[in-house]
């Protein structure tokens, strides 16, 4: 009686122990909105750096996400300390038609908890994306997220770099 009780003790603590895990890694969730009006975990946009632009243009004739490279350094030390400050992307349509932009982890490199974030952009508009240090940290294996147009599989994407 005594050994049956213990193993259902044991198995309560180790569910509970493994579901708060789980919500530690779906903690946060990423935000889209506007500079005046969005906020992601508690903090208004417009209180916090942007971290990285990316413009949607025409370069030689084709129509790209620029830069073709981002790079975001998420280091402890020096003057790239974050405190746990969330990311904040500007993401703007400068062509004259809608424009999509897609982030998400490369499919053979995500884990259960991959990233996948779709916005559409009218003309000219700009739109913030806020996404908490918790839900980055889960992304990827290989700290590399892809940016593409969703809507139009001819134009040019490019890969996000996640310097830990």
């Amino acid at each position: 009686m005594h050994r049956v009780l213990l193993s259902v003790l044991l198995s309560a603590v180790l569910v509970g122990a493994g579901s708060s895990a789980v919500f530690a890694l779906q903690a946060g969730g990423v935000e889209i909105g506007d500079l005046e009006t969005g906020s992601v975990v508690g903090q208004a946009f417009n209180a916090l750096d942007v971290d990285l632009e990316f413009t949607a243009m025409e370069v030689g004739g084709k129509k790209a996400w620029y830069p073709p490279t981002g790079v975001l350094p998420l280091s402890r030390e020096g003057t790239g300390a974050r405190g746990g400050r969330p990311v904040l992307l500007k993401v703007t349509n400068s062509l004259d038609k809608e424009h999509g932009f897609n982030l998400s982890a490369a499919s053979s490199q995500s884990g259960p908890w991959s990233m996948d974030i779709k916005l559409v952009l009218k003309p000219g508009e700009t739109k913030y994306i806020g996404i908490p240090i918790s839900d980055l940290t889960y992304v990827t294996s290989s700290n590399v997220l892809n940016y593409k147009c969703h809507l139009h599989a001819a134009h040019l994407g490019g890969q996000l770099l996640i310097l830990r």
